[in-house]
């Protein structure tokens, strides 16, 4: 399948950071893309559009990435999710594999470091959920 065959969901409460994405994931032909600025909406917009892929902030002022990661698990446990941060901190990529996450990116994202993470996350859930 193409990355255009899936849909994405992506939560970061920066409204720049959320165009970015968007706009990266539109390089990469992705096309259904929905976004939210908050965890309450994103829960909302899951359970709506059930997406494939979920790109999520950590550090976010309501409920932080991980706390988010494990309501998102409860409601969509086969949806595939990257967090993106721009923290480069090592603690933050461990913690991240730690919490069962298929992939990482630091922000801003290239077009390409994205693809990688799309690609690797998918196969992740596909080895998963086999």
């Amino acid at each position: 399948m193409k990355l255009s065959d899936y849909t994405y969901l992506v939560v970061d409460d920066d409204e720049f950071s959320r165009e970015f994405v968007v706009t990266v994931l539109g390089h990469l032909g992705c096309n259904v893309v929905h976004c939210a600025p908050d965890s309450d909406t994103a829960i909302v917009l899951a359970r709506q559009h059930k997406p494939d892929f979920v790109l999520l902030d950590i550090y976010m002022p309501e409920v932080d990435g991980w706390t988010f990661l494990e309501k998102l698990r409860k409601t969509m446990p086969h949806a595939a999710v990257i967090m993106i941060t721009g923290s480069g901190k090592p603690a933050d990529f461990r913690k991240s594999m730690a919490e069962t996450v298929d992939g990482y990116c630091i922000k801003p994202v290239s077009p390409g470091v994205m693809l990688r993470a799309l690609e690797g996350a998918l196969s992740r859930r596909k080895s998963q959920n086999a």
